[in-house]
């Protein structure tokens, strides 16, 4: 079976793997994860050859339910003095989320954004009620989508900003198609986001929560500062101005724990502390945070 190439990299691994029964045992929570992650090591890639290292490790991180798992991470935020509350619609959640899942149009794009990461970012927006959202580094909008599906009593000004014009593109006409940006003032801005943060542009004032998942170069040739996901040490500092006290700040890509004990991830979590150093100094000095064991890892900050 080959698994598809474009559309969520959820879908795809677990269309890989759905044949497998560790894997099938794993996700029913009848196989914990350490016998799961040496099946992974040992025979995961070489008998699935669908899937690239990097796709059937994440699959190890998956959570039973995406919805106890939400749960989980809304009262983890709470307990850090992060949301002001843990309420949780799953019924509403999953409704909404499943209605964009079967209308967004992946064209040639995949995007690593998970079940579990969409359902708590509709979480957050939902309890929160913010009236500006902005993402930076928003890809072709897939996890923008899950935030403007959110129930929103005053209305939610969207700003999106990918330096790829065709990603933006594909972003404008997934929200259209949706509906998600009829009754919001939502803007689709392509250029570099520290520049346009520092200005700032009028859409990137007042920001109420600040969604990072932008990546830089990976090349040596690119300064640190700029190079993968320590890109977003410049993009919070140059925004730091316009989150007001109590503004959220959710940073997809954070993993910097190893719940799964593999060494595929030990070695990510050391990559990912190396690239987030400045930026993880500059939320201590501005921020309580907390760090979601997603499938990708997300973090949750809120300006003190």
């Amino acid at each position: 079976m080959t698994a598809a190439s474009t559309g969520t990299a959820f879908s795809k691994i677990d269309a890989a793997l759905a044949s497998c029964p560790l894997y099938s045992e794993f996700r029913r929570g009848l196989l914990d994860v350490a016998t799961y992650q040496r099946w992974v090591e040992n025979e995961g890639l070489a008998s699935v050859p669908a899937l690239n290292q990097d796709q059937i490790n994440l699959s190890a991180r998956f959570p039973h339910n995406k919805h106890d798992f939400v749960r989980r991470a809304l009262a983890q935020c709470r307990g850090a003095d992060i949301l002001p509350d843990d309420s949780y619609d799953a019924d509403a959640s999953e409704s909404a989320l499943k209605r964009i899942d079967e209308r967004f149009d992946h064209g040639r794009y995949l995007t690593y954004i998970f079940p579990e990461e969409s359902a708590l970012l509709y979480a957050v927006v939902s309890i929160v009620q913010p009236r500006r959202i902005a993402f930076l580094g928003s890809y072709y909008g897939y996890w923008a989508a899950a935030a403007a599906a959110a129930p929103s009593k005053q209305g939610i000004d969207l700003t999106l900003v990918d330096i790829d014009p065709d990603s933006m593109e594909m972003a404008r006409h997934n929200l259209e198609k949706q509906g998600l940006s009829d009754n919001k003032a939502t803007a689709f801005l392509v250029d570099d986001a520290e520049a346009l943060a520092a200005a700032p542009a009028p859409e990137l004032r007042d920001i109420d929560i600040l969604v990072l998942d932008a990546e830089g170069p990976k090349s040596d040739d690119v300064p640190p500062d700029y190079r993968d996901k320590a890109i977003y040490y410049p993009h919070l500092r140059a925004s730091l101005a316009e989150l007001h006290p109590g503004a959220l700040v959710v940073a997809h890509n954070v993993i910097l724990s190893n719940f799964t004990t593999s060494a595929y991830f030990e070695e990510k979590q050391q990559y990912y502390r190396q690239q987030y150093t400045k930026f993880l100094a500059l939320l201590r000095e501005n921020f309580v945070y907390t760090v979601i064991d997603s499938t990708e890892g997300v973090l949750i900050a809120r300006k003190l």
